[in-house]
């Protein structure tokens, strides 16, 4: 018998690798292609599915960060412009000098960070084409690194900025289901094929020509039950100590 243990607890990477490995073995053994390949080749199709969808919850998390690194860079410069000004405060500073060139060219080009994405893109390009021109300056005053984590932020987001327009322009012409979607049709496909072999399989004359698909796929099993298991051991852990840590001695 094909031993059974929570699949739905998978998280959608494992799950994908799991079905994958299973449906491996099920083309390697190749047992009672009569009548089970059918449910073969739409395990086999569903699987490719939910890799679809996997690729696509990673573009999601390109879009993330396509987001995040137009935050970050609003404060990169945010940061530089407040630095700069807070030499300008005192006048007898010996970088006063220094920071006004450099803040001449900072609020001639202007602030970036309330525009729409691409014309900030362009300012902060246009600042840094700029600001090379008072190199000398802003070492002085001690914000080159600042100003090279800005304009390399600048780029980072520009390059992201190109592969999240490319993966909103494939959506547009081929939506694409996500995988958690895919794994409600993909579930009783697998199941119903587990049922039938775990079935066929207590046919007396079957029982040999089963024997070591069913021993591949209990391996099989068993690595991905123990994965669970570890984890539920390793999320027992975390909340008791957790508990020892919040506890009050009164």
């Amino acid at each position: 018998m094909i031993n059974r243990f929570p699949i739905q607890a998978l998280r959608n990477a494992e799950y994908y690798q799991f079905m994958v490995s299973t449906h491996e073995l099920f083309e390697k053994h190749g047992v009672d292609r009569e009548h089970l390949q059918s449910f073969y080749d739409e395990l086999g199709e569903l699987i490719k599915a939910v890799e679809i969808g996997l690729a696509a919850e990673r573009n999601n998390d390109k879009i993330r960060e396509k987001n995040e690194m137009d935050r970050y860079r609003d404060r990169l410069h945010s940061r530089l412009f407040n630095y700069v000004k807070s030499i300008l405060y005192d006048e007898h500073d010996p970088q006063f000098d220094d920071a006004q060139a450099v803040m001449r060219i900072l609020k001639d080009v202007g602030n970036p960070n309330n525009l729409a994405e691409n014309a900030q893109s362009a300012m902060l390009t246009t600042l840094g084409n700029r600001l090379s021109s008072v190199s000398a300056q802003i070492e002085a005053i001690g914000a080159t690194m600042m100003v090279e984590r800005l304009m390399e932020a600048n780029q980072q987001f520009i390059r992201l900025e190109v592969e999240c327009r490319e993966i909103i322009a494939s959506r547009r012409l081929t939506p694409v289901p996500s995988a958690t979607a895919v794994r409600k049709n993909l579930d009783p496909v697998y199941r119903n094929i587990i049922d039938a072999l775990n079935g066929y399989a207590r046919i007396p004359v079957k029982r040999e020509r089963y024997r070591e698909l069913i021993y591949d796929m209990n391996v099989l099993v068993a690595r991905y039950d123990a994965l669970l298991s570890n984890r539920r051991s390793s999320r027992r852990e975390r909340d008791n100590s957790d508990g020892q840590t919040n506890g009050c001695e009164c």
